[in-house]
């Protein structure tokens, strides 16, 4: 699966230099006429759908509903850094077009207290995202310190965790990781807007859109599969997302 993984980002990588190469060869040669490369990081945040999960959820609160402090909530928004690097980021003659790869991690984590005279037991849920993307960004200026961008177009590699641990005074955490057995590849398409703060160089840029995964089971390293009610727990789809990142650029 890693390996699989590391193929893919490889051969994108491959073809977002190949493309850039193709862009600036294209252009006068002058200070900044390779276009800007720099990074960026941020807040992101996702909804997602995940049915098993919040079956188990019900399944605990009702099996523990005499002895809970208060009730788990269900799962379905994460949120967590981001973080990434604009290989290529030109402007034309009316709108500009850029390259980019991003790491993103996303959590939801959901806590219960479990009343057990003379001790209280804490139980934890935990849901992990983790995102690896290649994309571009095709966008307009609408003012000289505001841009468009219109699309933002990406192929993402991401992967699952849903981790379940209790505490209980005395003793050591018992933990269960549950990830997913291989890599999804979705996509991504959002738009945003970017603000230029101190000219091309620093721009503070907030986007929305929608990714789209689906992780079909979740597993343990021993090979045993999350289920609930003997069927096995997925996280059906990607919804709505969001982020906010601050960009640094320099030219070439």
């Amino acid at each position: 699966m890693k390996k699989h993984l590391k193929n893919n980002m490889i051969k994108g990588f491959f073809i977002l230099f190949f493309l850039s190469s193709v862009n600036i060869h294209a252009q006068d040669f002058g200070f900044g006429c390779l276009g800007l490369v720099g990074g960026f990081a941020g807040y992101g945040m996702q909804t997602y759908q995940t049915k098993g999960i919040n079956e188990r959820v019900d399944f605990f609160n009702s099996f523990h509903k005499d002895s809970l402090n208060s009730p788990l909530k269900n799962f379905g928004q994460a949120a967590g850094y981001r973080f990434g690097i604009n290989f290529f980021n030109q402007k034309f003659s009316g709108f500009n077009l850029s390259f980019k790869g991003f790491y993103q991690k996303l959590s939801e984590k959901n806590k219960a207290i479990i009343k057990s005279p003379p001790i209280e037991i804490a139980k934890t849920f935990e849901v992990k995202i983790t995102t690896f993307g290649l994309g571009i960004d095709f966008g307009t200026p609408i003012t000289e310190i505001l841009n468009w961008k219109i699309l933002k177009v990406a192929v993402i590699f991401s992967n699952a965790d849903f981790i379940e641990s209790e505490d209980r005074p005395s003793f050591l955490t018992v933990k269960d990781d549950y990830k997913s057995s291989k890599t999804n590849i979705g996509y991504s398409l959002t738009t945003g807007f970017v603000v230029y703060l101190i000219g091309d160089y620093i721009s503070l840029e907030a986007s929305a859109g929608y990714n789209l995964f689906r992780f079909e089971q979740l597993k343990k390293d021993d090979g045993t599969i999350l289920t609930v009610n003997e069927k096995p727990v997925a996280i059906d789809s990607g919804g709505l997302t969001g982020a906010i990142q601050l960009n640094f650029s320099f030219p070439l």
